[in-house]
């Protein structure tokens, strides 16, 4: 045994003496990367007016790469009043319209990427008419934004988010009604206040990893059904008393903290579900996050 010892022991030593011997020199190797950049230039205005000229109804497609975005509403004859500024040059927006189809775009957000020289702003105003209809279709990259429905005759509302802080809100009723109202957050602050001020009859909410607030509070004109697939997060809802509501949850390791409503079965209802004429159905599947379910004074 001893002498088997000695010859696997002289076996490993000459083989690691030969791996020695074979490993070549490595050379040093520099590699260049050239990272582009994003020139930062003077700040820049821009102004664009669409006159409505009678139009009743406008598809609106916005797409917001980063920036500060402000969206009210305007004086009725004017679809569009909007007002720019910026200090990128490829930033500069496009505004396109053509049978009742209206697009603002952020130049260069498709494939414009780098290092700024310097400190980028991107500040956008965006005034509607009251007087037409609007089917709007958001789509937003990074940024914060205020934006203010209130007044505006949205028949639906489609917003995409990628990530930052915005706030939605409808202060007041309006005639016309939301059809659909669709919200999908990735890694944003988002609140909605006011949503019963539209009346939208399908919701549908899917969260990332953001904090996301609803307020269902407002002038409810008809029933709803809402759908949150809530992710990694925190998520509120303010629930009207003067409003059936029912909530309904399911899905993973989620806190729930509620204020105001009562356990019944599988579902937490209001005081007034069942006994008022509308109620606003929410189906909530859950994912890692807090959840949490306020009943409000609807003044």
């Amino acid at each position: 045994m001893r002498s088997l010892s000695i010859l696997i022991t002289g076996l490993f030593l000459a083989t690691s003496s030969l791996a020695c011997c074979i490993v070549p020199n490595i050379p040093d190797i520099n590699i260049d990367i050239n990272i582009p950049t994003i020139e930062v230039g003077e700040m820049q205005t821009k102004r664009e007016e669409i006159p409505l000229s009678g139009a009743e109804f406008a598809t609106v497609n916005i797409l917001f790469g980063a920036g500060e975005l402000e969206i009210e509403a305007g004086e009725a004859d004017t679809l569009l009043a909007a007002r720019f500024r910026y200090n990128v040059e490829q930033w500069e927006p496009i505004v396109a319209y053509d049978d009742g189809v209206l697009t603002v775009e952020q130049g260069g957000v498709k494939g414009n990427w780098g290092i700024p020289t310097g400190n980028t702003r991107n500040d956008w105003n965006l005034k509607f008419s009251p007087a037409a209809l609007l089917e709007i279709d958001l789509d937003l990259g990074a940024g914060k934004g205020d934006l203010d429905f209130t007044g505006l005759q949205i028949t639906a509302l489609d917003v995409d988010a990628g990530a930052g802080n915005f706030n939605i809100h409808f202060d007041e009723p309006v005639k016309t009604k939301m059809e659909n109202l669709a919200l999908n957050a990735g890694a944003s602050k988002i609140e909605i206040t006011g949503i019963g001020n539209v009346s939208p009859e399908q919701v549908k909410v899917q969260g990332g990893v953001g904090d996301i607030t609803l307020d269902f509070t407002g002038d409810w004109a008809r029933s709803a059904d809402v759908q949150i697939t809530a992710g990694v997060g925190s998520l509120t809802l303010r629930l009207p008393d003067d409003v059936g509501i029912e909530v309904k949850t399911e899905g993973g390791l989620t806190n729930v903290d509620v204020e105001g409503l009562r356990r019944e079965g599988n579902a937490y209802v209001n005081d007034a579900f069942g006994d008022t004429e509308i109620e606003v159905r929410i189906a909530i599947t859950t994912g890692i996050g807090n959840l949490r379910l306020i009943e409000v004074a609807n003044d």
